[in-house]
């Protein structure tokens, strides 16, 4: 089996099956993975490399990003899954399926029951406070934010934010530097390592930890994160 999505890939490792992978990508930069042959980008793999591993099962990104990939396993006999994390339902449904692929039903049961125990913990210690109004950029020039419908603004809403862009009329899209301006935003977040551009120093930049964007089983602890940042004097 290969994984090309990390966020899959995570949800191996946490169900125990590490060992069913024959490789990763460039991405997957833990410690456990690194023995593994990378076959490059999860987008645009390098296809040779990949079907030099001979998997029995290949677990891609869905959508129009790459038709070269699901066009070449095919050709190849090689049955691949598409999968699409836009939501936190997404995400369960990633954890449910591969615990079935994998003949480990009972420990995606219990991931899930975990994964909902402490978000439900983040919402009792923060029931009453008012939500910080946070913006979340994901990088560019103009920045590049998370909008309505993903598993970031899930992620925010349940850590006690409000997202500022929670409006938008896309998942994901760019803003204009100036709506960063006049949305009375509290903080700016935005992951380490990538390159923000914020129209006024008065605008607060708190960097968080890159795996936010890895919709996987670690979402409640990054949650919590980022509750704790949101609301420090809950989370001391």
């Amino acid at each position: 089996m290969v994984s090309l999505v990390p966020s899959a890939t995570r949800t191996l490792e946490a169900l125990g099956a590490r060992h069913l992978l024959a490789g990763r990508t460039a991405f997957d930069t833990t410690e456990s993975l690194a023995p593994l042959p990378s076959v490059g980008g999860g987008l645009h793999p390098n296809l040779e490399n990949l079907l030099a591993l001979r998997p029995d099962l290949v677990i891609r990104h869905g959508g129009q990003s790459d038709r070269a990939t699901p066009r070449r396993l095919d050709e190849a006999g090689v049955v691949h899954l598409a999968v699409h994390t836009r939501g936190l339902d997404d995400v369960r449904a990633l954890i449910r399926d591969l615990g079935l692929i994998t003949d480990r039903g009972p420990q995606a049961d219990s991931i899930l029951e975990d994964m909902e125990a402490r978000f439900q913990d983040i919402r009792a210690r923060i029931a009453g406070r008012p939500p910080v109004r946070v913006a979340y950029i994901l990088g560019g020039n103009p920045p590049w934010v998370a909008g309505p419908g993903t598993f970031i603004h899930e992620l925010l809403t349940i850590s006690g934010g409000e997202n500022a862009f929670g409006d938008l009329k896309a998942p994901y899209g760019p803003v204009s530097p100036e709506e960063l301006l006049v949305r009375e935003i509290h903080l700016v977040l935005a992951p380490e390592g990538s390159e923000v551009f914020l129209p006024s120093s008065a605008l607060t930049l708190i960097r968080v930890h890159p795996d936010v964007e890895i919709p996987g089983p670690d979402l409640p602890r990054l949650a919590r994160e980022l509750a704790a940042l949101l609301h420090p004097q809950v989370f001391r």
